[in-house]
């Protein structure tokens, strides 16, 4: 008996000769620890079909969950069809795809119960510290398989997991509030809860002195794991489809020097069991690596099919999307090439400045532009070489190009933090709002 996927497939295509269809099923574990005590353990399985079809020129869409009426999907995508937009694309044929490493057994075989005993420990070892800390601690785990045909013969099959673990702790002293979050995840098995304990945990006796900054500008250091605010204006000016609407700043200045000669960028998705790695696109367009800028100009944006296709240009395998959505051009793994200066001789070579280790969300910016504006969450105040202690309540503001112009040294290790493998860089001035005025 013929497979749901397989049986849309040859629905759609007695009214069309162009069909695409998308099954996806997964499941994800998820462990959760709130206020030192554990609070839940959850299960989410999700099983779903979408079809993309081109009639008439024009593009049609459906999904569902409900695989009972596969001919209702189909007839929706084809009426969709008549309103669509234009196709600017034919879908893949069969292709050979690069081997990226994606499934871990032992995550599926790993027993949830282990994480909760992980997670009791850690919180055990926060509170001997310090039994004032409030301590949430997650876990979550997750397998999952799709596959995509179309009418071109294109037929593969993707089994992939996840596994992901972090804490945060918690510290109030009478009016002032601060957490600190370290953690990591990956698509094989990652348990060693305890180096982060032991990192955020290092953190907060560094911050336990407080102290006063004046407003000014300052050289600063911004570790890897605070990096991702300012690198978003790269990230997403790359974007194909702001670059097709006109949105980008990057917009029609590829092969120009944008930022230091010393920052390279690559969009990569061929990184064995990263967080956002994978063989193919879900459209199936072949993985690759794609440099965005090397030495410091600008190389690339990334697209999918139909945003290639309106901008003359090929697919950068960038197609991202579940089984619900239409693809549009998204990142994978994002890794920046790191320089030649330890973060400890970063620390060392100031004479007073701050390290930032964390920032409160997205702040007042403008990423677009590459303005900046943000609430800095865990930040150190640094004189003659050494973290005196922590400044609270003060933002830093500025704009990206500026700022990667304005590079003193880039860190010679890179950390994963999400789908981002990034150096700590160490900038020569950014205009600091302290809490002293």
């Amino acid at each position: 008996m013929n497979k749901i996927e397989e049986k849309i497939l040859e629905l759609a295509l007695k009214q069309t000769s162009s069909v695409e269809v998308l099954y996806e099923e997964g499941e994800t574990r998820s462990v959760s620890f709130e206020n030192n005590k554990l609070k839940y353990v959850n299960t989410k399985s999700i099983r779903g079909i979408g079809i993309r079809i081109i009639k008439d020129g024009r593009i049609g869409f459906s999904s569902t969950t409900d695989f009972r009426k596969p001919e209702k999907l189909v007839a929706n995508a084809i009426e969709s069809a008549k309103f669509g937009q234009v196709a600017a694309f034919d879908f893949p044929t069969k292709n050979s795809f690069p081997k990226v490493a994606v499934l871990d057994q032992r995550v599926i075989d790993y027993p949830i119960n282990k994480c909760v005993d992980i997670g009791k420990e850690a919180i055990e070892k926060a509170l001997s510290v310090n039994s004032s800390y409030e301590c949430s601690v997650g876990f979550g785990k997750g397998y999952g398989m799709l596959r995509l045909m179309n009418s071109k013969g294109l037929d593969i099959s993707i089994a992939s997991t996840s596994f992901g673990l972090g804490i945060e702790i918690l510290q109030v002293k009478g009016q002032s509030l601060l957490w600190i979050g370290e953690g990591e995840g990956s698509k094989s098995l990652v348990t060693d809860l305890n180096k982060h304990v032991d990192k955020a945990l290092r953190s907060l006796k560094l911050a336990e002195k407080e102290l006063k900054l004046k407003t000014g500008a300052y050289p600063v250091i911004v570790t890897a794991k605070a990096m991702g605010n300012l690198l978003a204006t790269f990230e997403t000016g790359c974007n194909g489809k702001l670059v097709q609407k006109g949105a980008s700043p990057l917009t029609n200045r590829l092969g120009e020097k944008i930022i230091d000669e010393r920052v390279s960028i690559y969009d990569d998705a061929t990184i064995d069991m990263a967080d956002s790695s994978y063989p193919c696109d879900s459209e199936g367009t072949p993985s690759q690596r794609t440099p965005l800028f090397e030495k410091g100009i600008l190389r690339n944006y990334l697209f999918d099919l139909q945003t290639a296709g309106i901008m003359k240009a090929k697919s950068t395998g960038n197609g991202n999307r579940g089984f619900s959505s239409q693809p549009s051009p998204g990142n994978s793994n994002i890794t920046v090439e790191p320089g030649t200066m330890s973060f400890e001789a970063m620390i060392k070579d100031i004479r007073c400045g701050l390290l930032v280790d964390q920032v409160l969300g997205g702040g007042q910016s403008n990423v677009l532009a590459g303005e900046f504006s943000v609430n800095i969450d865990l930040g150190y105040l640094i004189e003659n070489g050494e973290i005196v202690g922590r400044v609270k309540d003060c933002m830093f503001a500025g704009n990206a190009f500026e700022v990667f112009n304005n590079i003193v040294a880039i860190g010679d290790k890179a950390e994963w933090h999400s789908s981002m493998k990034v150096p700590p860089f160490y900038f020569k001035s950014i205009n600091v709002a302290g809490n002293a005025d």
